[in-house]
Parts: C-alpha cells; structure tokens; sequence
C-alpha cells in the first residue's frame, strides 16, 4: 500500500510522540526539492523479480500529482492475483487504487493500494494476461532478426504505459531499458549514439524521451503514435542503425598527414 501523509498542526497543539515519529520519519520536503521538476512517475524501485516461482513488486516511491507516495515492502502479486481469484486468460491491469484515511485530528493519509482492474485505469504498473500464478511471460530479448520482438507481442507482461519519473517528460520503466542495455552490449558495429546511450544506461537506470526521439530522428524516421509505438521505434532504430564511414584515407594520405606539423605562428610547415 502506498502512503501520503498530510500533516497538518494547530497552533498551540500538543504533539504527540507518535506525531513527531511520523515527521521523523517521513523526508517529504526533502523529495519534493529534489524531484519538483520531474514529471509524475516511478522515482525509485517499484520493479519486478520473479522468486520461487511467485512475482513480485519491489518496494519503492512514486511521483503522483506532485506528491510522493511511499511502498515500503514487497508485494507478492502471485499471491495478491490469487486471492482476487483472476480468470485465466483475461487481461489485468494492475491499478493504485485510491482512498483516504483519517488518522488522527492532525494527520490525514492518502493511501494506493494496489489492486487488478479489468480496464485501463491509472495510474497503473503494467497490464498482463493471466494464464497462472508461477506462469508470468517477462519482457526478454530473443535470437533472431528482432531481439525485442518478444516485448511487443499481447501475452507479453506489458511495461509501456508504465510512467518513470523524467525531467522533460515521463519515460519507460528500467526493466525495458536493461532490455537495450544487454542488447548494445553485444551489438556489433555500434554508433557513436549507441556507445553514449550504453554509458547512460551503465551509469543510471533509464533515459529520457527526448534522447529517445533524437536516436530515432538521428536513424533518419519519422515517430508518430502512443508510447508503445515509440519504444518500438526506438528498437528498430536500434537494431538497423550502423557506424557509417564517410571517407577513407589511404596509407599515403595518412603518411602525408603524420608529417605536417605547425610552426609556434600557426602556418603549416612540411
């Protein structure tokens, strides 16, 4: 569940030890100086691993409306999907569902929990096709012309209208971007965009749309449509896209070169 504490003190009240723990405890101000001008979305965690057989959701802050809400354990989706007997083959939406607590005169929380819908309703986590509890179709590259064919297909558990907090814009979860990360690692002949998206990735979880648009508008198409549309895109760039050389010195021109060299004015002596 997902919390937002609202605290809001009188003056001349008495503060309780469990108010001043949940001051203590809840470093709100302090996002909101780092993350005011991100967008709504995933700020950390909130990612997906599979163990003994069972999914889960890892704990984690979200962005929404301009406050931050807190998940601070695990959820088993596995388990949570079979309490809410889903059917299988029917499509799931997993959904924060809001709703508000009063606590105390003083604290209010506003609470997601996180449920199933059959319909898109936000902000959501991914949507997936049931078929079993231990039996999740993961996002993963596959061998052949288009590794990332299998991320497109409608079985597969679908991440793309899932929202990470960006400057500039939500972009896509970090699971699809392990994705691309794994797929440069092992591309041949990479672009000078594909080397810098690379380090990116090595060095943080996800980029941004405008460096997802500008690698596809750099591969020289054009992008229109939803975001599923544009992460596809963006693969196929990433899969056609080359290193191309424009000239090629032969060895006397390099020769030629290696023996140039400048006086301290700047004219060319040979």
């Amino acid at each position: 569940m997902f919390t937002n504490k609202i605290l809001n003190f009188e003056h001349g009240a008495i503060l309780t030890r469990s108010m001043l723990h949940e001051i203590y405890k809840y470093p709100r101000e302090i996002l909101r100086l780092k993350y005011e001008s991100y967008s709504n979305g995933i700020i950390c965690g909130l990612d997906f691993f599979v163990e003994g057989g069972n999914l889960f959701l890892t704990a984690g802050i979200i962005k929404l409306d301009g406050e931050f809400y807190f998940l601070d354990k695990n959820i088993n989706l596995s388990e949570l999907a079979e309490q809410n007997n889903l059917e299988v083959d029917g499509e799931y939406f997993i959904w924060l569902k809001k709703f508000t607590v009063e606590k105390e005169p003083c604290l209010t929380e506003n609470n997601f929990e996180v449920t199933f819908a059959t319909k898109n309703l936000t902000p959501t986590l991914g949507n997936f096709i049931f078929t079993a509890r231990d039996d999740f179709n993961f996002p993963e590259l596959v061998e052949g012309d288009n590794p990332f064919e299998n991320i497109f297909r409608r079985s597969a558990f679908n991440l793309f209208e899932v929202e990470f907090a960006s400057k500039g814009g939500a972009t896509f979860h970090p699971l699809l971007f392990r994705l691309v990360k794994d797929f440069l690692l092992v591309k041949e002949n990479k672009t000078p965009l594909d080397y810098a998206i690379l380090t990116q990735l090595q060095n943080a979880e996800t980029i941004s749309l405008q460096t997802i648009k500008s690698y596809i508008a750099e591969d020289g198409k054009n992008f229109s449509g939803g975001r599923k549309n544009l992460f596809e895109s963006f693969c196929d760039s990433l899969i056609h896209s080359q290193f191309k050389v424009n000239y090629i010195l032969n060895q006397q021109e390099i020769e030629n070169a290696r023996n140039k060299r400048f006086s301290p004015m700047g004219k060319l002596l040979r």
